[in-house]
């Protein structure tokens, strides 16, 4: 209706579009702010060779439009962020190296949005705060600042960073569908997760394990639903491996637009997904899934003084989490953490569950191991004692809880230096195993390998080395050639090979190792440590 006016036209979309059509003059038609899913813009395209039609938009769906490719904006270059800065600062000497230093902090706290950086610069160049200054006062009064315009001129964008993503949110809400307030509570719970690689997967086990008790399956189409509406809104993005992300300001705004009692609600909703999708289960799958978890878990138990036992009204289901989010640091390398969390449980189970209760012993037996993984062998050793006299008087000699506090006892006086006990009780726990798991029960394997290595510290070298073997032939057969427990006895393998002067095969090996535990594990985790350790000493 503008360009009518000006043209002298008559005042209908139809008439400009023939105008438009039919000119000699070349023309460029801009539809900027096309944001809108719901809108088709197409009927608004001239036909002809003449013009081009620029489309500005946060809805990647507009791609559909494209004839000669489409280009989206994402953060900026660091470099160009601060040169925006600078400029919108009217600072004059932009090249000026320790001006330059100055603004890397402020870009870079706004995630190297221009919206943001023009904004903050307005704030800076009408001399309310310093640049030096400016970080402190963002982390201080965030929402205001992240709320004010940035200029006051007419012609300048209308909104502010956060009204921007509110006019987004206000359009979502306005569908008044499933899918519509779905996507809404979507975000609310991705601003607890860390911004970025939120999968799928961990909504989909959390919502298995949740219909696993009513007999169903969970139904992904909903959250794809949700996703695609977020995405048309530019709210989230997605990789090529399917993962989401959040710019970090959309994931602070998203917070901080909630009320202390909503905020209470999503975070509680947020932790119990998280904890939902974890299990103990130990395929290859699930160590890779664990591995992922590690900064949704640190986001989510950051979000309150006392983490998880923020929860511990919940009683029992608050354990469960907390020693669930311990397995998670523990496989992870994090082994402080995960001491701290099996602690804590250790202790809420002995107050609301008895000394002697299954779940009590359980966290016990768990808080050994911790404590053997962080050195205190005595502390481990002595609750490992405990531990096995309890199982034996509660379950029975051969219940596997039992058989498996033994295991680990075993280990515990080995480290010791009490090898003949060891040895004595892990023979005793392989015979057993046998006996009420089976021959190729993972258990079995674990108990054969650490007996190889009794073998193998008691001078028994030969029978040592065929134990390890046969571990390492049934792991890879039942578990996978890279699960841990596999890698476990393949580097155990090496090492015999190495003892045995079969050195150009135990160097393949722990090569192998070294390898797939950096791809699976990360650089430096302590296994993997371990592993380029063995690696050097066979060099």
């Amino acid at each position: 209706m503008a360009v009518a006016k000006v043209c002298g036209l008559e005042p209908h979309v139809d008439a400009v579009k023939r105008w438009l059509s039919n000119t000699s003059e070349p023309w460029a038609l801009i539809l900027d702010n096309a944001d809108d899913p719901r809108l088709d813009i197409s009927p608004y395209f001239p036909v002809g060779n003449r013009g081009i039609v620029l489309i500005t938009t946060r809805n990647p769906d507009c791609r559909i439009y494209a004839t000669v490719g489409s280009y989206e904006l994402g953060a900026m270059e660091p470099d160009d962020a601060v040169s925006l800065i600078l400029k919108t600062t009217g600072v004059r000497k932009q090249l000026d190296k320790s001006i330059r230093e100055s603004a890397k902090p402020v870009v870079a706290t706004l995630g190297y949005l221009a919206l943001a950086i023009v904004q903050a610069g307005a704030v800076i160049r009408q001399g309310r705060y310093k640049m030096e200054e400016y970080c402190t006062i963002y982390h201080q009064r965030r929402h205001e600042l992240l709320s004010q315009k940035a200029v006051r001129d007419v012609e300048d964008y209308r909104y502010t960073v956060y009204t921007t993503w509110e006019v987004s949110l206000k359009m979502i809400e306005e569908m008044s569908s499933e899918a519509g307030r779905y996507a809404i509570e979507l975000l609310q719970i991705f601003s607890f997760l860390h911004h970025d690689k939120i999968s799928e997967e961990m909504f989909h086990r959390a919502g298995t394990s949740l219909q696993s008790d009513r007999h169903s399956e969970w139904d992904v189409s909903p959250f794809r639903a949700a996703v695609s509406i977020l995405l048309s809104f530019s709210l989230i993005n997605l990789n090529k491996d399917r993962l989401i992300s959040l710019h970090p300001l959309v994931h602070r705004w998203t917070r901080d637009r909630l009320s202390p009692s909503d905020e209470e609600t999503i975070w509680t909703q947020t932790t119990s997904t998280v904890a939902l999708s974890i299990s103990w289960t130990f395929e290859t799958g699930d160590y890779r899934f664990r591995k992922s978890l590690v900064p949704h878990v640190d986001a989510c138990l950051g979000g309150r003084n006392d983490g998880i036992f923020h929860l511990r009204d919940i009683g029992e289901d608050c354990q469960r989490m907390a020693s669930k989010f311990a397995l998670v640091y523990s496989e992870a390398g994090r082994r402080q953490e995960a001491l701290q969390l099996t602690e804590q449980v250790v202790e809420a189970n002995k107050r609301t569950l008895g000394e002697e209760h299954p779940d009590t012993l359980g966290s016990i037996h768990n808080l050994a191991i911790r404590y053997s993984e962080a050195g205190r062998r005595q502390e481990a050793l002595r609750l490992t004692e405990q531990v096995v006299e309890a199982n034996k008087r509660t379950l029975g000699e051969e219940h596997p809880d039992t058989l498996g506090s033994i295991h680990t006892l075993a280990n515990s006086y080995s480290e010791a230096g009490r090898r003949q006990e060891a040895l004595r009780l892990t023979e005793q726990v392989v015979e057993a195993n046998k006996r009420t798991l089976g021959e190729e029960h993972p258990n079995t394997f674990r108990s054969i390998h650490d007996l190889a290595i009794g073998y193998s510290k008691a001078g028994r070298r030969q029978e040592a080395l065929q134990l390890t073997e046969q571990v390492v032939e049934a792991n890879k057969r039942t578990l996978g050639e890279e699960h841990p427990d596999t890698l476990v006895s393949i580097h155990n393998l090496a090492i015999g090979y190495s003892e045995a002067g079969r050195r150009q095969e135990a160097l393949r090996l722990i090569e192998q190792v070294v390898e797939a535990r950096k791809r699976i594990l990360g650089e430096e985790h302590p296994d993997t440590l371990l592993s380029i350790h063995t690696l050097v000493a066979l060099n």
